[in-house]
């Protein structure tokens, strides 16, 4: 077998060390102090004590791409974490906690599909559909991935966003977003037009100015306005907007608990989200 000398793989063991420091630097943990009264650390992350938490706390689990994930890999939003470009960081408060999901940048819904696992939450939120429209997946596929994600997670209601604009894909999601409304209606899901406040009021395909960084992916700022669009709706008593009734900024409707039983990109465009 072969050997390195002590002085390597020293060297080795430190750009590691730096490699995750540097990585964790990316991250942020989505534990809430109004969630764990008494304690934090592991149990802080156990979805258990979110949803022990009690009635006035909701427990969201999420499923998404970089728009929910930011830096962040499969594993970690498992685990709580998310980049902090994340809407996630802008979505609690005392009356509401992130307790894992699936995203990682890239992603499009058969992927999300095949990656999430059964996690118990009040609420799913799921950003998708940026990714599949770029590649030109039809709506028809987008739609049974999302009934498929559904169907796996534990949730009592499902609330979907629309994604938010592309400007290099302007038209296409615009489309998209229109199509994504009456499906998830139809669905009987929870539908936020989260995307609203951040369109350019000229051309509602494009950012408004200082809300990306890319064209594609949201600012901090960006994020802010989408997380607490999300917020809002999670925490929405059902009254007046049950049935997907039009209310400000977006609509809403109570989803009981699911029942259990393309071409590629074109070349030189920018990055998935």
């Amino acid at each position: 077998m072969l050997t390195a000398p002590p002085r390597l793989w020293t060297a080795v063991a430190a750009a590691l060390a730096v490699a995750a420091l540097v990585a964790a630097s990316y991250l942020v943990t989505g534990d809430h102090p109004d969630l764990v009264r008494g304690g934090a650390g592991a149990a802080a992350a156990d979805p258990a004590v979110a949803l022990a938490a009690g009635p006035d706390v909701v427990a969201f689990a999420v499923v998404g791409d970089s728009i929910t994930a930011d830096h962040a890999y499969p594993r970690d939003v498992r685990r709580r974490m998310v980049g902090e470009r994340s809407w996630v960081n802008f979505a609690q408060d005392g009356s509401a906690v992130f307790v894992g999901g699936w995203a990682v940048g890239g992603a499009k819904t058969a992927e999300m599909a095949a990656g999430i696992e059964p996690i118990a939450a009040d609420v799913l939120v799921l950003i998708a559909g940026t990714n599949d429209i770029y590649a030109r997946v039809p709506f028809a596929d987008i739609g049974a991935n999302l009934r498929r994600i559904v169907e796996t997670v534990d949730a009592g209601r499902v609330l979907v966003s629309s994604v938010p604009p592309r400007n290099d894909f302007a038209a296409e999601t615009v489309a998209y977003n229109d199509w994504l409304r009456g499906f998830v209606l139809e669905q009987g899901w929870g539908w936020v037009d989260a995307g609203a406040g951040l369109r350019d009021a000229s051309d509602p395909g494009r950012y408004a100015p200082g809300l990306a960084y890319d064209g594609v992916h949201p600012s901090l700022e960006g994020a802010r306005v989408i997380g607490s669009a999300i917020l809002a709706r999670m925490t929405d008593q059902p009254t007046a907007f049950d049935g997907g009734e039009s209310g400000p900024g977006g609509t809403v409707a109570v989803t009981p608990a699911p029942e259990r039983s393309a071409p590629a990109v074109p070349a030189g465009t920018p990055a998935e989200s």
